[in-house]
This record gives structure tokens, C-alpha cells and sequence, in this order.
């Protein structure tokens, strides 16, 4: 965890309903605070204050709220956002302890693959899993979790999540992910060779769906050229 606090103050909102969308027009953004001890509190705070927030905590770095100038430590637990103006409309906080063991996600970083003999051959890092949740006490929660691989070597290595060197005072939420793979190493070349497969065995079977073409049908004889043909033959 960084040792920078990063702290919002806020103020207590009595706007509801209707009136939310009145103070989002003021460029507030309305909250929410909810705890196990307490009833969940409606609060609000400058739009730009907010977003500072959410950049700098995520959803896994702790708040300190001040509350109408009391302390309140608290995890971002839910941002709503206006996707059609792209906007924060509202945000869900849970507060917490000091003593007390919360659960949270944090992003994963791959670090010295440059280092390793995987990259000095050409070969690339593919990473599939970008975050995992631990559990740990507010001052213990990292801001990232590093894995290293360095010791890549070839094309097929995985980093898994038992790789990672978790800080003191953090476990994982769920201890069944220990296999889980996080990255893998790739031969771009080999990559590309299986796409264009891929690709082409696509389209062979595309072709193979496709109707044979039809044999013309032969003129079938109208109606109208029966009387003609019989005249022809009585003349």
C-alpha cells in the first residue's frame, strides 16, 4: 500500500429521487457509505474530487472519508457510470476498520520479462488475467501484485497465480486459484501461423456448406405451345 493517504471529504445528502439528478447538473456526485455497524449513510461530493479519488484508490486502495468532519476509512466498493456522457453518476462505499480483514481486487503486474531468455529469443508475454481479489487489513492491502518472468524461457511457459510473492498480511479470496493461469509466453510466429490456419480451415468449411450448383432445368412445354404443335402436325 502506497504510504500517501488518499483522503475525500464529503458531506451528508439529503437529495433523493428526483432531486439526484439536480446536483449532478451542480457537478456533485451523489454516494453512498455502508458498513456492518451502521445504517447505510447518503453522502455527496464535488465531481472532481471524486474522479481525483477514483484514479488514485481504484477499487482497492482505502479512503479516508471525512464526514462532516469525521474520520471514516472505506473501500470503493461500486462507480455507476453515465456511459452516454460518460460520466461518474454515483459511487457505493464500504466502510471499514483498522482490525478488519477486507476482501478486494487488485491489478497484476508482469514484471522483468525483458530479463528473461524468452524475450532476448524474439518472444512475447501474453497476459489473460489483469486482476485477482485478496483479503487483507486496510494497511496491509497492496496497490498491485507482482509476478516475474524472468525465468520465461520458451514458447508455451505459463505464470500462474501461485507465482506471485504475496505481501505480508495478504491471502488469497479463494485459495482454489493457486493454478489459475495469469500469463503465457508466445512465439509470434508460431502465433500467426496458427491464425491463418485457423482462418483457412474456416473457409473450407464455409465452402463445404455452400450448395452445389443446379443443372439447368430443361424448358418444360407450356400449355399454349400444345394446340401450335398438334395444328402444325394436322396441316
Amino acid at each position: 500500500m502506497s504510504s500517501d493517504k488518499i483522503s475525500l471529504v464529503v458531506t451528508k445528502r439529503q437529495a433523493v429521487g428526483k432531486a439526484v439528478a439536480e446536483l449532478r447538473r451542480q457537478e456533485i456526485v451523489p454516494a453512498v457509505v455502508y458498513g456492518k455497524d451502521f445504517a447505510p449513510l447518503s453522502i455527496q461530493a464535488p465531481y472532481l474530487d471524486v474522479q481525483r479519488t477514483i484514479r488514485a484508490a481504484g477499487t482497492h486502495s482505502p479512503v479516508e472519508l471525512t464526514i462532516d468532519g469525521q474520520k471514516q476509512a472505506a473501500i470503493i466498493k461500486a462507480i455507476d457510470i453515465d456511459h452516454v456522457k460518460n460520466r461518474i453518476s454515483h459511487i457505493s462505499f464500504q466502510a471499514v476498520s483498522a482490525d478488519q480483514i477486507v476482501t478486494t481486487e487488485v491489478p497484476i503486474e508482469i514484471v522483468a520479462f525483458d530479463e528473461s531468455e524468452a524475450a532476448k529469443a524474439g518472444l512475447e508475454v501474453m497476459q489473460s488475467v489483469e486482476a485477482i481479489e485478496i483479503k487483507a487489513k486496510p494497511a496491509d492491502l497492496p496497490e498491485k501484485l507482482e509476478v516475474s518472468a524472468a525465468a520465461a524461457k520458451e514458447h508455451g511457459d505459463k505464470l500462474t497465480v501461485a507465482d506471485i510473492q504475496l505481501p505480508a498480511g495478504v491471502t488469497l479470496a479463494d485459495s482454489d486459484e493457486t493454478e489459475l493461469t495469469i500469463a503465457s509466453v508466445i512465439d509470434p510466429a508460431i502465433e500467426a501461423a496458427k491464425a491463418e490456419a485457423a482462418e483457412k480451415a474456416a473457409a473450407e468449411a464455409e465452402a463445404a456448406k455452400a450448395p452445389a450448383a443446379e443443372e439447368p432445368a430443361a424448358t418444360a412445354e407450356t400449355e399454349a405451345d400444345k394446340p401450335a404443335e398438334t395444328e402444325a402436325k394436322a396441316e
